[in-house]
């Protein structure tokens, strides 16, 4: 599996000079920080340690002991390989970011000295117009964010009181 996505990797990586390829990897969460849940469906992921992961503490059944130790090595050798390359894509980022926002910087200001006073006031009560609509938009976006967790949270409550339930029947 390793080899196929590295052949990805490489596939995606060069054509595209490595900036998109890596900046989808950069943004991905870390396997060792979530879990996927249900198959890995985005909005499914969830810590590790869950009381569904660890009914009773920790496993005694080795072969979880041998999975849980497989898991840990092959997320070191990922991120072994994938820090580098994050280093990298960083590097390129502080080089050229810079030089490339003073180029636009220059453009920007050019085009906007072409422009009329009337344009101009147009374009001024558009942009804050738009960041008034990306603020409501924020708040939104937040507050839909916050019922789900709230509504996850209970659902794990729920699930996690069922469990201790059954295993104090046993």
């Amino acid at each position: 599996m390793r080899i196929t996505w590295m052949r990805s990797l490489k596939i995606l990586v060069w054509p595209a000079l490595g900036a998109v390829a890596l900046v989808v990897a950069v943004s991905a969460p870390r396997a060792a920080d979530v879990v996927p849940v249900g198959g890995g469906h985005a909005g499914t992921m969830r810590s590790p340690g869950s009381i569904a992961d660890h009914p009773s503490g920790p496993s005694q059944n080795p072969q979880v002991t041998q999975l849980d130790v497989q898991i840990k090595a092959m997320r070191d050798e990922y991120h072994g390989q994938l820090d580098p390359l994050q280093a990298q894509v960083k590097a390129l980022h502080d080089k050229y970011d810079p030089q490339i926002k003073g180029l636009e910087d220059q453009r920007w200001t050019l085009v906007e000295q072409g422009k009329s006073p009337d344009v101009q006031q147009l374009d001024t009560q558009e942009k804050t117009d738009l960041a008034s609509l990306s603020d409501h938009e924020k708040a939104d976006v937040q507050a839909v964010r916050d019922r789900y967790a709230a509504q996850r949270k209970e659902l794990q409550q729920k699930y996690s009181d069922q469990i201790k339930a059954l295993q104090g029947h046993h």
